[in-house]
């Protein structure tokens, strides 16, 4: 019981402390969204580690895995927790532009899935740019 609370309390303070780094309000909760994600998949406390992960990520988005966001059904699923945030910035990037089979997408379901990813990684490289100009101004 204590470990978990001493857990919950270690990732309590390693978000809060990239929330606060968050420049804009563009996007926030899809950004929390995203950390918390990320912080539950990492299982540490180490700022270095998630930093290391979002690079990573970015320079290859199919070789790391952020648990929860794996399969289809389970990015659906954050799609729609976040369908409001998620289409504003898909089409701030004009991934709307683009026709489905341009992305090998043949479905509506798939299309969703695979803007959803997009969003993500774009989402991402933004909580990066946050994270580097904080850092550049501290």
């Amino acid at each position: 019981m204590k470990i978990k609370n001493y857990w919950r309390f270690i990732n309590e303070s390693l978000k809060s402390d990239l929330e606060s780094k968050l420049k804009s309000d563009q996007n926030k909760d899809l950004k929390v969204g995203i950390i918390e994600k990320i912080i539950k998949s990492l299982k540490t406390e180490e700022k270095k580690v998630f930093d290391e992960f979002v690079d990573a990520f970015i320079k290859d988005s199919s070789k790391n895995k952020i648990q929860g966001l794996i399969n289809d059904s389970d990015i659906y699923e954050f799609y729609l927790s976040y369908r409001n945030e998620i289409d504003s910035l898909l089409s701030e990037i004009n991934f709307y532009e683009e026709e489905p089979s341009e992305i090998n997408s043949f479905s509506l379901y798939d299309y969703l899935v695979k803007g959803t990813q997009r969003a993500i990684k774009e989402c991402i490289m933004r909580i990066k740019e946050d994270m580097d100009s904080s850092e550049t101004t501290s």
